[in-house]
């Protein structure tokens, strides 16, 4: 069994430094661990669901936002037990480990340099991680090294899209995921650039050839929060056919050769 847990559901600046929604990212445990975008509380609601972070392998960071890599060198320290010992993999985008014209890098020289290996892949780069393979999947975004992923499993692919606007290969590289994980910021009519919204989402599931069984919603705006994101996902679901749940702290999917399940999880303890 496959098992995703949600730390946190939140993206952008607003519900950022508000935490109208927590921005935690979220946790793929497989045949290894890997925590995925890593943004402010993902150390704190680790802890609080019992995720150990010091039994983490791998941790992945789509792009150089606050809200993706805000606690990236903390949760680093984690799994290499307070950086005394030379394990992990990194694998980001080329702004998290070398910055950009606006940005310092996310992670400090001394950080690279206790982790085993590091990885700045482009779109169609392949890394294994224990038994599953990460396809590494392109995004359009104004961070424009920021990438995904579509993780290949015995259980079928897990695809990650993380902020991006809708473009046509968003189909080609994530059509026939059995669970596809989208930044899905804004409601109906209500669209920027550079993200996706509901309508957004609605045009590439109904244009993919084969369907994913479950549609996680995630990265939630302050836009998305007030419009009511449980109800936009009940309309993604009944125009397009597919099971659309929306991430909140503690959500949990499990993923086996039969089901996809979903509970949600209660805080073990409060930190």
């Amino acid at each position: 069994m496959i098992e995703i847990t949600f730390l946190g559901s939140g993206g952008g600046r607003f519900i950022t430094i508000t935490q109208f929604r927590s921005t935690g990212g979220f946790h793929i445990r497989a045949s290894r661990n890997v925590y995925v975008d890593p943004g402010p509380g993902a150390l704190v609601r680790s802890w609080r669901y019992k995720l150990d972070p010091r039994r983490l392998d791998a941790i992945f960071v789509s792009h150089r936002h606050v809200d993706h890599c805000n606690d990236l060198e903390v949760m680093v320290e984690a799994m290499t037990g307070g950086a005394l010992k030379k394990r992990g993999t990194l694998i980001a985008s080329k702004s998290v480990v070398y910055g950009d014209e606006t940005h310092t890098p996310a992670i400090s020289k001394y950080h690279i340099e206790v982790l085993e290996s590091v990885h700045t892949p482009e779109p169609g780069n392949k890394i294994a991680i224990g038994e599953e393979e990460f396809l590494i999947t392109p995004s359009q975004h104004s961070d424009p090294t920021t990438i995904g992923f579509r993780m290949k499993t015995a259980y079928g692919d897990i695809s990650y899209i993380p902020d991006t606007a809708y473009f046509d290969g968003l189909i080609e590289w994530h059509d026939g995921a059995r669970v596809i994980i989208a930044a899905i910021t804004r409601p109906r009519d209500m669209g920027i650039p550079y993200h996706l919204s509901t309508d957004d989402a609605v045009e590439m599931l109904k244009s993919m050839e084969k369907k994913p069984e479950v549609l996680v919603m995630s990265h939630i705006g302050m836009k998305m929060h007030f419009a009511n994101p449980y109800k936009e996902a009940k309309y993604i679901e009944t125009v397009t056919g597919v099971k659309t749940y929306v991430a909140k702290e503690g959500f949990k999917v499990m993923i086996d050769k039969r089901e996809i399940a979903v509970r949600t999880l209660r805080p073990a303890r409060f930190v």
